[in-house]
């Protein structure tokens, strides 16, 4: 089968354009500049001039000139080059060499400036099942949803609504240990070097585990490899998300999301932004008592 060509590309995007309301502004070899009318629950229909890039099969969109969004902004998953984070390639990719894959394309890109409406408006990104900041993050983050998936409800809704949280404890035989809590009360702890369950005869996290008679961990099928893998692969995530965030050190924050990591590294903020909030994930250090955010 022939590669899609980067101008049939465009003529895909182009055709399907009319569906979604927008119109065409101008067209370039590589290029489409449009003007995109996204409806939303409240009525409001705000219209985004947008410019979209087309390389191959592949497309990325971004404001023309920035208005309605921040030029800037990881949490809002817009790049520092001003694309639109719309999905990660390495998974959710959209190849555009169909009809139906452009209205897919247009369908994604229009629910992204929903999101962004809602994201404006609650000061965070409203869809928990965003993805992580980074490739390897992300990569971790999916390692991490397929163990909750092995482990069943409600640990995949339970990861999405961002309940999960770690606690790392140093120092013992066995060296520290992650401590996976849901809603500020521990489930279980996993030892980071030898990537253990600390304690196989507790009862099980699924749903077996709460049985008159419950399964224990040791037992439960491939339970304990699937809970020694969230909280690994959790903590590595949060490792891998701290590396994003120092690349972007001295970033200014655009200030639209309260406990934006770039205002709490110390960026200067713009004008109105909020003090930085506590992350997802906090790291305690049992040595001095003293807490970091990652």
């Amino acid at each position: 089968m022939t590669a899609t060509t980067t101008p049939e590309t465009i003529a895909l995007i182009a055709d399907s354009m009319s569906d979604f309301g927008a119109s065409e502004i101008r067209r370039s070899p590589g290029e489409l500049l449009v003007s995109l009318p996204v409806p939303l629950a409240d009525g409001r229909v705000p219209v985004y001039g947008l410019s979209i890039t087309v390389e191959g099969a592949s497309a990325v969109a971004r404001e023309i000139t920035p208005s309605l969004l921040p030029a800037f902004c990881p949490e809002r998953h817009i790049n520092r080059n001003g694309s639109f984070c719309l999905y990660w390639r390495a998974v959710d990719d959209i190849v555009i060499d169909r009809a139906d894959a452009a209205r897919a394309w247009w369908e994604t890109l229009v629910r992204f400036l929903q999101l962004q409406s809602r994201a404006a408006r609650l000061r965070r990104w409203p869809d928990g099942r965003g993805r992580a900041h980074g490739a390897p993050a992300a990569l971790h983050q999916l390692r991490a949803e397929l163990a909750a998936g092995r482990l069943g409800d409600p640990f995949p809704s339970d990861l999405a609504d961002r309940r999960l949280t770690l606690v790392v404890s140093g120092g013992g035989a066995n060296g520290p240990a992650v401590r996976v809590m849901r809603d500020g009360r521990r489930l279980y702890s996993v030892w980071i070097g030898s990537g253990r369950v600390v304690n196989l005869r507790d009862p099980c996290v699924c749903s077996a585990g709460a049985h008159r008679r419950p399964a224990v961990l040791r037992s439960c099928g491939d339970h304990a490899n699937a809970a020694a893998v969230l909280a690994l692969e959790l903590h590595r995530m949060g490792e891998q998300e701290s590396l994003f965030w120092k690349g972007f050190a001295g970033s200014p924050c655009c200030g639209s999301v309260d406990g934006c990591p770039l205002a709490n590294a110390g960026a200067v903020p713009a004008a109105g932004a909020s003090p930085a909030g506590p992350r997802e994930i906090v790291e305690v250090n049992d040595n001095d008592g003293s807490e970091r955010q990652v």
